[in-house]
């Protein structure tokens, strides 16, 4: 897909949110249940951690997981309005913030590792020109992709990206594509099935983490409820590191995985409330680790590609003040 068509895709996504939200959805009321979005993801089980081990109720805060297997489509019902709030990476935080006016509150976690795999045949990054590339358009994926690229000379136009999930591809490869996107448990099934390693790269991954976001309009309307959401949030993480066997127990129960499958792999940091006042308080100019610094890369990266043409603020974005 050309940068254009990604664009024009990109565009019409959003054509239908923003139509959804002038169709006269009001914002949810205070007595409703938070809807919170979230895909498959090793950080985004806290959410259900704390759903189902009752950490919700006990800061008396009704809580909805909506579940989404599209990254696409979480962020286009965040702008239309139809969920209160959601787990999103950097990069689609800025995304959408340019089309719904909404914080990033919290850092989950740090992304974790991803990986590039391929064919047996392809054994280092030169040899992925002109080849396909599964991942999830629109995603962070891409700017990891992106760096992968540059290290070997190579831009996006130097291959052809195809839209799928990194737990679709190994299966997909060799058929509909020659390599593809993954994050553990999928980097070690394609492993197991004969893939090469192509790209590993911590520092690159460590741009891509997940944050929890909530529409402005839910955290004016009762900031307390919010507050207490992150209190029960950093209580989950600390059960899942307390109690690992019976939080996979849960977590497997309410996906309908294996507990091998979601476990958290190495190279997963879930982050705590404490890790949080930090990673908001170390200067940008000083400390790559700063969210603000990774928020940058981000922003700067959709510029360049065209994904957006007015930057947010991101001091504006990024809301440390109900961690406290």
């Amino acid at each position: 897909m050309t940068r254009t068509g990604k664009i024009i895709t990109f565009i019409l996504l959003f054509f239908i949110a923003f139509s959804s939200a002038c169709s006269g959805t009001a914002p949810k009321a205070a007595s409703k249940p938070l809807k919170i979005a979230w895909t498959l993801w090793q950080g985004d089980y806290t959410l259900l951690v704390a759903e189902k081990a009752g950490i919700f109720d006990k800061y008396g805060v009704d809580v909805e997981p909506v579940r989404y297997d599209s990254a696409t489509q979480a962020i286009i019902d965040m702008a239309g309005v139809q969920v209160d709030g959601g787990i999103y990476s950097m990069n689609d935080l800025i995304l959408v913030s340019n089309q719904a006016d909404l914080k990033g509150v919290y850092v989950i976690d740090n992304g974790g590792v991803f990986s590039i795999v391929g064919s047996p045949d392809i054994t280092k990054i030169q040899q992925i020109r002109g080849k396909r590339i599964g991942l999830n358009f629109h995603s962070s994926g891409e700017l990891f992709v992106s760096n992968m690229l540059k290290t070997a000379r190579m831009t996006f136009k130097d291959v052809t990206y195809i839209e799928m999930s990194p737990s679709q591809v190994p299966g997909q490869i060799p058929g509909s594509a020659d390599a593809g996107l993954v994050w553990e448990p999928y980097t070690s099934l394609a492993l197991s099935r004969g893939q090469k390693l192509i790209y590993q790269s911590p520092e690159n991954s460590a741009l891509l983490p997940r944050l929890l976001a909530f529409r402005t309009s839910v955290i004016n309307e009762d900031p307390q409820r919010i507050h207490n959401f992150l209190l029960a949030w950093n209580e989950a993480v600390n059960y899942r590191t307390a109690h690992p066997q019976d939080a996979d127990a849960m977590i497997a129960k309410m996906t309908g995985l294996v507990t091998g499958q979601v476990a958290t792999t190495e190279g997963t940091t879930l982050y705590t409330n404490r890790d949080n006042i930090q990673l908001f308080s170390v200067n940008p100019t000083k400390d790559p680790t700063s969210i603000y610094h990774i928020a940058e890369v981000n922003r700067d990266f959709l510029i360049t590609n065209g994904y957006i043409t007015i930057p947010p603020d991101l001091n504006s974005l990024l809301d440390p003040s109900l961690l406290k």
